[in-house]
């Protein structure tokens, strides 16, 4: 398993370990994919937290997605911002 470098950063010293595996595995899943194939996996991910009993804040959750876009273009960027909205209004209409 390829650790990616988000993964290293200081800023999530404070996020627990099981939280960091889970997202861990799941950045593996997406990787190299498309929002189109990444929404899929993205809703079963926060399907599996909720069954895990891992519930991110979102501090958490924001600061997640603000170091992952760190070094990529404004494009995907923008692609990141429109699937963490997406991702956000699933976690709020299943709460």
């Amino acid at each position: 398993m390829n650790i990616p470098e988000w993964f290293q950063d200081p800023r999530i010293k404070d996020i627990s370990p099981a939280k960091l595996t889970f997202l861990l595995k799941l950045a593996e899943q997406i990787e190299g994919k498309n929002q189109k194939q990444a929404m899929p996996i993205l809703f079963g991910a926060v399907a599996s937290a909720s069954r895990q009993n891992l519930q991110f804040t979102p501090e958490e959750f924001q600061l997640i997605f603000e170091i992952m876009k760190e070094g990529k273009s404004e494009a995907e960027k923008q692609k990141m911002d429109e699937t963490l909205q997406k991702a956000q209004k699933m976690m709020n209409s299943r709460k």
